[in-house]
């Protein structure tokens, strides 16, 4: 039996377009967020990261993100993460703007798909109304 995508013309590659789009959906906001790059959620021990203010003399006062438990706590404590709140938040804006570029692609490819999806239901409806009007003339017979 044939697949319903192959009964109409044109439409595999419309529908390989989308496919690929989905999955990309799908790996690109389905994943966790990784900790090497962007603001982090969870430290390396898998712990929620906290904002900490540096009180060393080069970067006085200056924001990071770490680990919340100290490694001197013991074994299994602490995994010692730490990243720059501003190198972070810079991370985070390129993500955002990767991010948006491919939803703008996106969005052209559905609209594509759309506009495609309109044109085929306009000739439907055009081949179903000359069978109609076929029919009719063909029912003043019987």
């Amino acid at each position: 039996m044939m697949a319903q995508r192959s009964l109409f013309q044109g439409e595999s590659s419309d529908d390989e377009e989308l496919d690929r789009m989905e999955i990309r959906m799908r790996t690109r906001y389905g994943e966790n967020r990784r900790r090497d790059k962007g603001v982090p959620i969870e430290c390396d021990c898998n712990a929620k990261v906290v904002v900490a203010t540096s009180l060393d003399p080069v970067t006085t006062e200056k924001l990071f993100f770490s680990c919340p438990y100290e490694i001197s706590d013991g074994p299994g404590q602490g995994c010692g993460f730490k990243r720059w709140w501003t190198v972070a938040l810079c991370d985070e804006f390129d993500m955002i703007k990767e991010e948006t570029s491919e939803m703008k692609k996106d969005l052209e490819a559905a609209n594509k798909r759309v506009e495609s999806q309109a044109e085929k239901i306009f000739l439907m409806e055009k081949k179903f109304e000359t069978l109609e009007k076929k029919y009719e003339s063909l029912n003043k017979y019987l």
